[in-house]
This record gives structure tokens, C-alpha cells and sequence, in this order.
């Protein structure tokens, strides 16, 4: 298989802009279908499927970040921001084939919304406003400070290890929240007997990666509404490391995945329960946790 980046210098040079938040999702959503496709491709060539296909991916200058002229420097312009995870594994501008200076990205481990965090936020919102029209928080499959947190809240005797380190304790903390309405969710929906299962372990992280995404995603809206007035949407979704597909809400991908890629940020408490409802049904099934 041949992976091949091509530019082109006689097609007009265009720089990705959207109109509002739903056309921010339908870019963002496409290309995480473009990379997903290229990942899947280069699975099948791995396993001796496919082999000699070509997969041509159009580049351009500013795609590149590359000014148009020497000397020249782009004007920073995104349409998204994004809070994500510190994680390698998860590379924000590939996973969605974005170009430089589409997305303005905030990443700390855990996806957490921290003071400093929320600072770089505050710039973009207010320096930006006339490009930004989306806020996403992004968190991801075997989350390592989600897996931190969760064992300590199963094990905390084992709190020990971090209790005299501030800013690891800081962190696992601050995804204590998640973690602990995981539990309960889990709790709620099927009972206490359900901590006994073999699975439960690692059926807790993952409701606790998406209930964590979407409590940092309601907290980034709360801390945001009055800088910019309810005018840039706050959506969470959360990138599965085993195809870089990104949804909302767990379960089997179907035809409407674009639809449910992002799901907009729970604006009561109310809200949240029904939404850890949902999630926590979506990881049961994908566990089978009966």
C-alpha cells in the first residue's frame, strides 16, 4: 500500500473556515472519518489485504503551516478548541486531518480542567472570537490518569503512593468525580453485586473516561458562558485508541456516526444522571457484564 501526501501548486489554496458550530462537527467529523479509513486500509495491507493500493491525501501550504510567501506569517484563525488528554497516542490534529491553524489544543492528562488550563482557554475565547464556534473536550480509551484514579478509588489503602506528591494527587483528585458518579451509576443500574464481577475493573474506567469528559465538558461551559454569551458550542466525545474513532457514546458504530460523534455538554444535574444512564448502559453491553 502507498500512502501518499501530494501537493499540488494549481489548485486554489483554501483554508478550512465554518459558519457555526454544526459545520465545525461536520468538518471535525469527516476528517476523523478520512484518518480512520487510512487506518483501517493500512491494517488490511498489514495482513496482505490490499496491497498496491494507493491512497492519495491532497496537502497544500497552509495544511502544511507553511506561509504563503517568505516572511509572511498566517493570521491564527480556529474554528475548534480543544481540551484534551497529554496522552501521545492521541494527536489531535491527525486524528481529525486537520491542517495547521484550524484547531487551538489544551492538553494536560486527564483531560482536567485545571487553573492554567482554563487561562489558555480564556485567551482563545476572547482572541478568537470571530473564527471559534466549537469547544470540544476529548478523552480516550485507557486513559492512564483515569486508570490512576480508579484504582486508588478501589484500593485506597494505595493512595499512599501519591498522597505526598501534590501535583499527581492534584490530578487524581479532580477525576475522583467521574470516577466515584461512575460507581454509582454502575451501582444504580445494576446493583452492589456488580463490584464482585471480574470485569468490573475495566467496565469502571471506561464509563469513568466518558463521565469525565462530559463533566469537564459541563464545566468548561459553566466557566465559559459569559465570555462568549452561549455563542461557541462545549460538545465531549472520546477517541476509541483501537480504531481512532471518536464518539459520545459507547456502543456499536452505525450510519449515523457523524451524528453522534459529539454529544453537547449536560447543562444540569439532572441531564448528567440520564447521560451516565445512557453511557453506563453503553459500556455494560460492550462488556457484558451480567
Amino acid at each position: 500500500m502507498d500512502l501518499i501526501y501530494r501537493y499540488d501548486p494549481y489548485l486554489p489554496v483554501q483554508q478550512t473556515t465554518t459558519a457555526d458550530a454544526d459545520g465545525a462537527i461536520r468538518a471535525l467529523g469527516e476528517g476523523n472519518l478520512r484518518m480512520s479509513e487510512i487506518v483501517r486500509r493500512m491494517q488490511r495491507a498489514t495482513l496482505g489485504d490490499g496491497v498496491g493500493e494507493e491512497f492519495v491525501i491532497p496537502v497544500s501550504p497552509i495544511s502544511l503551516g507553511l506561509p504563503l510567501w517568505e516572511g509572511s506569517v498566517l493570521t491564527q484563525a480556529p474554528y475548534a478548541l480543544f481540551l484534551g488528554c497529554s496522552d501521545a497516542r492521541v494527536p489531535i490534529e491527525q486524528l481529525f486531518d486537520q491542517a495547521f491553524n484550524n484547531l487551538f489544543v489544551v492538553r494536560i492528562a486527564g483531560n482536567v480542567l485545571g487553573t492554567e488550563c482554563l487561562g489558555s482557554i480564556d485567551y482563545a475565547v476572547r482572541h478568537f472570537s470571530e473564527s471559534l464556534r466549537l469547544m470540544v473536550v476529548l478523552g480516550h480509551t485507557g486513559c492512564g490518569a483515569v486508570t490512576a484514579a480508579v484504582d486508588t478509588y478501589l484500593s485506597p489503602r494505595d493512595y499512599a503512593d501519591i498522597a505526598f506528591t501534590h501535583s499527581l494527587r492534584s490530578l487524581v483528585n479532580r477525576l475522583m468525580v467521574a470516577v466515584r458518579g461512575a460507581a454509582k451509576t454502575f451501582e444504580r443500574i445494576c446493583g452492589h453485586e456488580i463490584t464482585h464481577h471480574p470485569n468490573y475493573r475495566h467496565a469502571l474506567i471506561d464509563l469513568s473516561v466518558f463521565i469525565n469528559a462530559a463533566v469537564t465538558a459541563a464545566d468548561l461551559r459553566r466557566e465559559t458562558q459569559t465570555l462568549c454569551a452561549g455563542s461557541i458550542r462545549v460538545v465531549f466525545g472520546v477517541c476509541n485508541l483501537g480504531n481512532l474513532i471518536v464518539r459520545s457514546i459507547p456502543g456499536p458504530i452505525t450510519d449515523e456516526f457523524l451524528s453522534s460523534m459529539f454529544c453537547a455538554a449536560p447543562e444540569s444535574t439532572e441531564q448528567l444522571s440520564d447521560l451516565s444512564g445512557r453511557l453506563a448502559k453503553g459500556i455494560l453491553a460492550e462488556h457484558t457484564l451480567d
